[in-house]
C-alpha cells in the first residue's frame, strides 16, 4: 500500500493551525469527557469514539489524537497512511507496544503537553503485516523459538527460560514456506518460526542479526528459524543459559536473514500468525514496509534512530533447508540428530563408492604393507610397523562398509566387503608365504603382544572408527589421520595371523586373527554409529545395520572379556608379589605367563629373587607355599636368585 499524497516529511508543526480530532475508545467515553478534553480547552477539538468497522472520513492534514489500545491504534496508522493524517498518540491503559514504541510520556497530562508544544512531525515508517499496520512486531509459526531471555536476566531466570522451551521440544515441526521479496527473490524452505518488524532497533534479536540497521530505514527485517533438529534448539538453549557480554549476543546458525520493502510468505497450509500478540492463522502473508508512511508527533521520549549503513536489500538464507531436506524435514517432527544435506550425501557417497572398488593400486598397497608389517615383526622394530601402518589401504573398504551397514546399501556392502576380504586374503597370504621362507621360528614381545586381545583392543578399535568416520565426513580433516589410526588396529594383527598360519602354531594364528576380528567390528560400528550422528541416515533405515554390528560386536566380546579378565587378575598377582619379602628374600621383576582362569590349575610365575645368601630347595618350598597361600591358589614357580651384597 502507497500513500494518496506527497510523502509525509519532518515538517513545522504547530497545533493551534490545524484541524484537531480526537479519536478515543468508547469504552472509555467518561474518562475522555472528564480528563482528557479539558486539557485541549484552548484548542477547537472534535472528539469521536472511534470503531474499527466504520472509521471517520478526515481529510488530509487532520491532526488525530488517539487514545486507544495497541489493537485499535494500529487501525487508526493504517488509516493515517492513506489519508493522509497527522498522528498524536496518547497513552492510553490498552497501549503497551506503542507506549515505548513512540516514546510517550507516562501522565496523559504530560502527553497532551507534548502533543500541544510540538514544533514538528517526524516523518515514520509504517509495517503492514496483510494491510494491518504492525506497531512492534509480527510472529510467523512457533513464536516460542524466539522468545529470549533479557540481557540483564539472572542465572534463575535464564534457567526457568531453558525448562519452559524443553517441554515444548517434542512438538517442534517445521513448516513448508515460500519466501518472495520485493525484487522476486523466491525461496522454497521449512521453517519453525520468522520474526519480522520494521526498523532492528524495536527487537534485541533483529537489532543483533541486522547491525547498522535501525527504524524509518525504509526497509523490514525478517529472522527466519529453521533448525533441522533438536539437538541444534538444545545447543541455542544452552548457549542462552550464559550471560551475554555486553553487546554481544550469538545467533544460532540456522538462521536466515532478508532485509527488504516487502516480503511475500506463502505456505500450503494455514500457519500460525501473531501481530502485536493478536493470533490469527494465514496461508498468505503479505509483509510491506511504506517509507514515510505518516507524520508522527514526537513523544518526548521518543529516540529518533538514522536511516541504515546500506539500505539495499539483502536474502541471507544459505543456512535454511531446501530441496529433499526440506521435503523430509516437513514430513514428520523433528529429528533428535540433524541429517546431511543432499549435497554433502552426493559428495561422501561418490567417494565411499570408488574406495569399496577393487584396484590394482588397493592390491599393491595391500601387498607391500603386508611385508614391511612381517619384516618388521620379525626383526622386533616398532618404527617399520608404523610404517607399515601408514602405508596400509584398508580404511577405504570398511569405512565404506559401515557406511553400507547403515543405510542397508546392498551394493555398497557387496562391493565393500569383496575388496576387504581379498585384501585380508592377500595379507594372510603373503605373511604366510614369507614366513615359510623366513628361517625364524620364535616368537618375540611385538608378535606375543598381538595374540592376546582384551576389551582394551576393542576400545582402540572403537576410536579407530569414529576418526575415520569423521574424516571421511568432514572433508576439512586430513584423510591420513584416519588411515593411520585404522591400520594401527588392522595391519599387524593380519600379518601376525599369517606367521601363525605359516608356522603352524594355532594359538597364535587364532589369536591374532581374534584380533583382527574383533577390530574389524569395532570399526564398523563405530563408524556406522558416528554416520548416524552427523545425520546421514534416518534410525528407522539404519536400525537393522546397526543390530547386526552390535550382534557381532557381542560375540567377538565373550573371548575379549575373558582376556581382560585374565589380564586383570596377571595385574592383581604382579601387584601382591612384586617387592613382597619372606624369610629374608625379596621377591621382584614378578610376571604371570599361562594364566588359567579356571581354579584348580597351576599359575606358572617367573620372579627374581633378592637374598643375602645361598637360597636351598627348603627355603623355595617355604616360599612356594606361602605364595600359594597369599594367592589362594596352586603355583608353578620359575625363580631366579639375585645375592646382594652391601
Amino acid at each position: 500500500m502507497q500513500p494518496s499524497d506527497a510523502p509525509a516529511g519532518d515538517d513545522a508543526f504547530s497545533l493551534a493551525d490545524s484541524s484537531l480530532v480526537v479519536l478515543y475508545d468508547p469504552a472509555a467515553e467518561d474518562e475522555v469527557r472528564e480528563r482528557l478534553l479539558p486539557l485541549l480547552a484552548d484548542f477547537a477539538v472534535e472528539a469521536q469514539p472511534f470503531v474499527a468497522s466504520a472509521p471517520p472520513d478526515l481529510p488530509a492534514g487532520t491532526v488525530v489524537i488517539t487514545y486507544l489500545g495497541d489493537r485499535l491504534l494500529g487501525v487508526v496508522l493504517g488509516e493515517a497512511v492513506r489519508r493522509r493524517w497527522r498522528i498524536g498518540i496518547l497513552p492510553h491503559k490498552g497501549l503497551v507496544q506503542g507506549r515505548s514504541i513512540f516514546g510517550l510520556a507516562a501522565t496523559l497530562s504530560e502527553a497532551v503537553e507534548d502533543i500541544v508544544t510540538a514544533e514538528r512531525t517526524v516523518s515514520t515508517d509504517l509495517l503492514l503485516c496483510s494491510g494491518r499496520a504492525v506497531l512492534d512486531k509480527v510472529i510467523v509459526g512457533d513464536a516460542s523459538a524466539m522468545v529470549t531471555v533479557p540481557e540483564d536476566a539472572g542465572r534463575i531466570e535464564r534457567l526457568v527460560h531453558v525448562l519452559r522451551m524443553l517441554r515444548l521440544l517434542p512438538l517442534a515441526r517445521l513448516r513448508p514456506l515460500r519466501l518472495t521479496t520485493q525484487s522476486e527473490k523466491t525461496l522454497d524452505t521449512a521453517v519453525l518460526g520468522l520474526l519480522a518488524a520494521e526498523g532492528a532497533g524495536r527487537s534485541r534479536l533483529l537489532k543483533h542479526a541486522f547491525e547498522g540497521s535501525g527504524a524509518n530505514d525504509g526497509m523490514l527485517q525478517a529472522l527466519i528459524f529453521a533448525p533441522q533438529s533438536i539437538s541444534d534448539i538444545l545447543l541455542y538453549l544452552l548457549q542462552s543459559l550464559r550471560k551475554p557480554r555486553k553487546g554481544v549476543m550469538q545467533l544460532p546458525r540456522f538462521t536466515g536473514r532478508v532485509r527488504s520493502e516487502s516480503l511475500l510468505l506463502e505456505s500450503p497450509r494455514a500457519m500460525p500468525l501473531a501481530v502485536d500478540g493478536d493470533k490469527m492463522t494465514a496461508r498468505e502473508i503479505e509483509l510491506q514496509l511504506v517509507p514515510h508512511a505518516f507524520a508522527l508527533v514526537p513523544g518526548r521520549h521518543l529516540v529518533e534512530i538514522g536511516g541504515a549503513v546500506e539500505s539495499k536489500e539483502a536474502f541471507r538464507v544459505q543456512h535454511l533447508p531446501v530441496g529433499e531436506t526440506r521435503d523430509e524435514l516437513v514430513q514428520r517432527p523433528l529429528p533428535w540428530r540433524r541429517r546431511a544435506a543432499t549435497e554433502e550425501f552426493k559428495e561422501l557417497f561418490m567417494q565411499l563408492r570408488e574406495s569399496a572398488r577393487l584396484s590394482g593400486p588397493y592390491l599393491t598397497l595391500m601387498v607391500l604393507s603386508t611385508l614391511l608389517a612381517t619384516f618388521g615383526l620379525f626383526a622386533g622394530s616398532s618404527p617399520v610397523i608404523i610404517g607399515a601402518m601408514i602405508l596400509a589401504p584398508l580404511m577405504a573398504p570398511i569405512i565404506s562398509l559401515a557406511m553400507g551397514a547403515l543405510r542397508q546399501d546392498i551394493p555398497l556392502m557387496e562391493e565393500s566387503g569383496r575388496t576387504l576380504v581379498l585384501g585380508v586374503l592377500t595379507a594372510v597370504g603373503f605373511a604366510t608365504f614369507l614366513t615359510w621362507v623366513t628361517p625364524l621360528q620364535t616368537s618375540n614381545p611385538e608378535i606375543s603382544s598381538r595374540v592376546n586381545p582384551t576389551l582394551l583392543d576393542l576400545g582402540v578399535a572403537v576410536i579407530a572408527g569414529i576418526a575415520g568416520a569423521y574424516a571421511h565426513a568432514r572433508a576439512s580433516v586430513a584423510r591420513s589421520l584416519a588411515g593411520v589410526a585404522i591400520a594401527v588396529a588392522l595391519v599387524p594383527p593380519l600379518a601376525v595371523t599369517g606367521i601363525g598360519l605359516g608356522w603352524l602354531d594355532f594359538s597364535v594364528f587364532g589369536g591374532a586373527f581374534l584380533l583382527f576380528l574383533t577390530n574389524l567390528a569395532g570399526i564398523v560400528l563405530a563408524a556406522a554409529m558416528t554416520f548416524l550422528w552427523l545425520g546421514f541416515s534416518p534410525f528407522h533405515r539404519a536400525k537393522r545395520g546397526l543390530i547386526i554390528s552390535i550382534v557381532f560386536v557381542a560375540v567377538v566380546s565373550i573371548p575379549l572379556g575373558l582376556g581382560f579378565n585374565r589380564m586383570v587378575d596377571e595385574h592383581r598377582i604382579m601387584r601382591l608379589l612384586d617387592g613382597w619379602k619372606v624369610a629374608d628374600v625379596e621377591l621382584r621383576d614378578v610376571s604371570v605367563r599361562d594364566l588359567r582362569l579356571r581354579s584348580g590349575l597351576p599359575v606358572h610365575i617367573s620372579f627374581r629373587l633378592l637374598s643375602r645368601g645361598p637360597i636351598d630347595t627348603a627355603t623355595i618350598d617355604t616360599l612356594k607355599e606361602a605364595i600359594e597361600e597369599r594367592l589362594e591358589r596352586p603355583v608353578r614357580l620359575e625363580v631366579v636368585v639375585a645375592i646382594v651384597r652391601d
